[in-house]
Parts: C-alpha cells; sequence; structure tokens
C-alpha cells in the first residue's frame, strides 16, 4: 500500500493566513493517510537554505496529534518550496526508522509508493547492499542520466516523488498500477498531491478549500519548477516507457486482500465514528481532526441525547441539522444566508449577495467586492499582487529601454 503526499508552492508568495491553511491541509493528508499504511512516517521539507529530513515509527494519524507535531509545522515556512510526505506499509526490509521514507541518495530526495521486485539485482548497479526495495529507485535516479534509462531496469509498481539538485524543482511520476493525484491552488502558487483522490479531497475540504482534483497521466516524469508557478503550474512532462506490471505484486497477492492487510483489518482497531459530526476518523479520542480544531463548546449533547452546537456568528444555540459546517466553525442556517455563504444545496428564499468569479486564481468574492482591470475581473488579493509584480517588473527595466510612454532613451 504505502502513500505519498505534500505540496510545492511558489518561494516567498504566500500571505500569512495562506501557509496557516497550508498547515492545516498537511496535516490533514498526514492524518488520513493512516488508512494506507501504519509502519513508519517521514517528510522531507526543501528550501533554498536546507533539505531536511523528518523520520518516526509512529503512525501517521499519532503522529499529528502528538507534541512533535508543532515542531514539524514550524519548519514551513515562506521559503519552503517543498513539502514531500510518505507514510509506510512495510514490504521489503524490516520495520526501522532507518527503513522509512522518504530515502536520500546523494543529490536526490524521493519517497516512493509501490514494491520494485528486481531490487537485489538493481543493487550492485549501484554499489550499494540495500533493505528496502525503493532505495534502488533513488540510487538509480542519482546515477543516471537520463529517465529512460532508469525505467528500462526497474520491474515493479510505482508512485514517485522526488527533488534533486534544484530545491524549487518537484518531480512526480507513476505507472498504470499506483495512483496519483494532484491539485492546484492558484492564489496560493501551490500544488498538492497524494496518492488517492479520497485522501487528497478529504485533507482539502477539510481545511475549506476546493479545487480540481486531476489524476496524473501514467508514464510522464512531470517536473514542477515552482519558479514557474502562475494561474497554472506550467509543468515539464517527459515521456518515459515503463516495463509492464507484475501479477503477483504485494498489493494483489499475500499482503493485500480485498481491503486487509496480512493479519487483520487495514484500519487496524482505530476506525470509529466520531462523536461530534459522526464522521469516520482514526482518532483515539473519536474526535476527527475537524472537530478537535474547533472550541469545545462548539457541539454538544443537550438533556434529550441531541447534538446542539453554538452558531460563530450569532451565538445562537441551533440543533446539528441547522448548523452549516464551515472552516471557522460552525454556523447557523439564518446567518449562512445572511452572510451569503455559497453552500450547495441550501435553499433560501429572497436574494442571495452576487458573486464573481476570479479570474486570476478562481475564487468566488461579493461582486462589490472586486476589481476590474484591462478587462480582468480580480479579487482585492490578486489585484494587489498584480500591481506589486507590475510595480517591480517597471523597476527592473534598464534606463535605456523604453516602457512604452514616450519617455525612454530610443536605442539604435
Amino acid at each position: 500500500m504505502c502513500v505519498i503526499f505534500g505540496f510545492a508552492k511558489r518561494e516567498g508568495w504566500q500571505s500569512e493566513s495562506q501557509l496557516d491553511r497550508i498547515e492545516d491541509i498537511v496535516s490533514n493528508l498526514t492524518f488520513e493517510s493512516v488508512i494506507r499504511g501504519q509502519d513508519s512516517t517521514g517528510f522531507a521539507i526543501c528550501s533554498k537554505d536546507d533539505k531536511l529530513v523528518y523520520k518516526t515509527l509512529k503512525r501517521s494519524d499519532e503522529l499529528v496529534c502528538s507534541n512533535d507535531w508543532h515542531g514539524i509545522l514550524e519548519k514551513i515556512d515562506a521559503d519552503t518550496t517543498v513539502f514531500m510526505g510518505h507514510v509506510r506499509f512495510a514490504t521489503h526490509g524490516i520495520v526501522t526508522e532507518q527503513n522509512a521514507h522518504p530515502f536520500v541518495k546523494g543529490s536526490v530526495i524521493g519517497a516512493h509508493n509501490g514494491v520494485i521486485y528486481n531490487h537485489n539485482a538493481i543493487a550492485s548497479k549501484i554499489g550499494k547492499n540495500v533493505q528496502v526495495d525503493s532505495e534502488v529507485i533513488f540510487g538509480l535516479l542519482n546515477k543516471k542520466d537520463k529517465y529512460q534509462e532508469v525505467f528500462d531496469l526497474l520491474e515493479g509498481d510505482f508512485a514517485l516523488s522526488w527533488v534533486d539538485e534544484d530545491y524549487r524543482v518537484l518531480k512526480l511520476m507513476h505507472e498504470v498500477d499506483r495512483p496519483l493525484h494532484v491539485a492546484y491552488w492558484k492564489k496560493a502558487r501551490c500544488l498538492f498531491w497524494a496518492s488517492t483522490e479520497e485522501i487528497l479531497d478529504t485533507a482539502l475540504k477539510e481545511a475549506g478549500l476546493i479545487v480540481d482534483i486531476k489524476e496524473l497521466p501514467v508514464d510522464k516524469v512531470y517536473e514542477f519548477n515552482t519558479e514557474d508557478f502562475w494561474k497554472m503550474p506550467n509543468e515539464n512532462a517527459v515521456k518515459v516507457k515503463t516495463n509492464e506490471s507484475y501479477s503477483g505484486s504485494y498489493y494483489r497477492g499475500s499482503y493485500y486482500h480485498g481491503g486487509t492487510y496480512a493479519g487483520g483489518n487495514y484500519y487496524g482497531n482505530i476506525k470509529s465514528n466520531c462523536k461530534q459530526c459522526n464522521e469516520v476518523t482514526y482518532r483515539k479520542d473519536k474526535t476527527c481532526y475537524k472537530c478537535s480544531n474547533k472550541p469545545s463548546d462548539s457541539l454538544r449533547l443537550n438533556k434529550d441525547g441531541e447534538w446542539i452546537g453554538k452558531c460563530v456568528e450569532c451565538q445562537t444555540e441551533c440543533g446539528y441539522d441547522q448548523l452549516q459546517d464551515t472552516y471557522n466553525g460552525y454556523i447557523c442556517n439564518i446567518c449562512d444566508y445572511n452572510s451569503g455563504y455559497l453552500h450547495s444545496g441550501s435553499s433560501h428564499g429572497g436574494t442571495r449577495k452576487q458573486y464573481d468569479q476570479c479570474d486570476h486564481c478562481g475564487d468566488y468574492q461579493p461582486s462589490n467586492e472586486m476589481a476590474r482591470i484591462n478587462s480582468y475581473v480580480l479579487c482585492a488579493y490578486c489585484e494587489s499582487m498584480e500591481e506589486k509584480y507590475a510595480a517591480e517588473r517597471q523597476a527592473r527595466l534598464p534606463a535605456n529601454i523604453p516602457d512604452g510612454s514616450g519617455s525612454g532613451v530610443e536605442i539604435k
């Protein structure tokens, strides 16, 4: 099983509130990923100053709920370009911190979901003994100049994430037997990825972010240079040919059987329903990550044994079926209507606020708060960024290059 996940973002672009939301999404991704492995958890955090690697034998859901988690999130800042995560279900190699992903091989740091069956034969080509089959992939990527030379040698299943010498460039790739999904947050210039659509979708929505999720096409190495992140991530794709998958894989064979690991259900003994909102959770305290972040009095049982909650806007207590669950807390239907929140499926009489979609980031904002510049409709944030970068572009113009206003010096 296993899962790879993380984010790549444009250096120095995000506001404080956007960084906070990115951290929320990372927490959600890590927490939700326990469903695909419980043997170890690991991360790589890349910036211009350093490439940090953290590994632990804690389950990912336990790690998010531990005191160590705050220290990990503190390493994410404006200069971070890539955060690469991995949750392991061990196949080859004993369960130790050393055998946890990501692996560092020369200038390459990488994480792998899948199984490589001929890893022992490949190990001799990189001149090292390996305990984990995944190590050979990144050893080859460190030694070979061309991607095809690497994938010609690999026999197995794989979805990969890695960073080489350039801390700004994330590389993603998968073959047909291993999933890999991405979502791009245009406003924050940030790309998220995870093995499964379910994990990625849950992590984003629980942080209040709704963006399109797409599965990357197979057998292509996608090079995402975060310096080129604008309205689109503008990736470079290199086509490769992979060897056919093997029917004797651990995924199909003895390690995975229709939703169970060898030795038991892959949820372990931690799957339950949140005691507040009744959603599926894996936390020992039986409170989902979203509810655990809300004030303790957000929801409570009344004398009749029914859940009631307090609206964060008007402070009125309502039944759970009269509340909308938003990123900032629970809000009653009346405040939801009056504030013009866009919740699908809500039906109220009267006229709602008018909204426009920002042409840069795609977010919806009240029409009277949008700016219109050169036929574009921009939200306040994108308008400020446009002015900032327009000013920077103007400031970089040499004095002898005309700026279009007729005041420059003519070049002869």
